[in-house]
């Protein structure tokens, strides 16, 4: 797998393998399946690569631009974490394990709370998938989504309002990205 460093900072391989396991779990949460998934393999780190270097960069940015965060932002994201683990007992003993103090974790989430405000910014001029364009994908590809006959636009109307919300957002994000990347040094390996 090549390797990218920004402004002489390598992308490490955990940044660019988190990535790949979302690209994954987010085809397979749309019905690609796993033997197209393991086909696409090559194209998928590539990807994964690109995606960690745009992460990096909105980082960067987030923090250059200090984009505001209040202390309940992060309790909110504190409550999610302690949600997800199964509770408060779990969420100590997750800390521990990974050799984190519940300061440094909240640092890390403030980080990403900076960096989701950040992207929310830059999407919020994109409208919402509209019913007409749902049914037009929907028509264009039925046979990605009917499942032989036995689903309809109803069972898949959520599913693919989802993948083209996210396809518009990706486009935003990616102008965005590419901005960032025009004031920086990017170099592969």
């Amino acid at each position: 797998m090549k390797k990218a460093f920004v402004n002489g900072v390598e992308i490490s391989q955990g940044a660019v393998q988190f990535e790949l396991d979302r690209l994954v779990r987010f085809y397979e949460s749309h019905g690609v399946s796993k033997d197209e998934i393991e086909k696409s393999r090559a194209q998928l780190e590539d990807k994964a690569l690109e995606q960690a270097i745009g992460a990096k960069l909105l980082v960067d940015r987030a923090l250059q631009l200090d984009v505001p965060v209040t202390a309940a932002d992060v309790d909110a994201e504190v409550e999610k974490v302690v949600a997800q683990v199964g509770g408060a007992d779990n969420y100590r003993k997750a800390l521990e394990a990974q050799g984190l103090t519940e300061e440094k974790f909240r640092r890390e989430l403030e980080r990403g709370a900076k960096v989701n405000k950040l992207v929310a910014q830059a999407c919020s001029s994109v409208p919402e998938p509209t019913g007409a364009e749902v049914v037009a994908y929907w028509e264009a590809n039925k046979s990605l989504w009917s499942d032989g006959g036995r689903r309809t636009l109803v069972d898949a109307h959520d599913q693919i309002k989802d993948l083209l919300r996210h396809s518009a957002r990706g486009r935003a994000m990616d102008a965005f990205i590419a901005e960032l990347r025009e004031k920086v040094d990017v170099r592969y390996e």
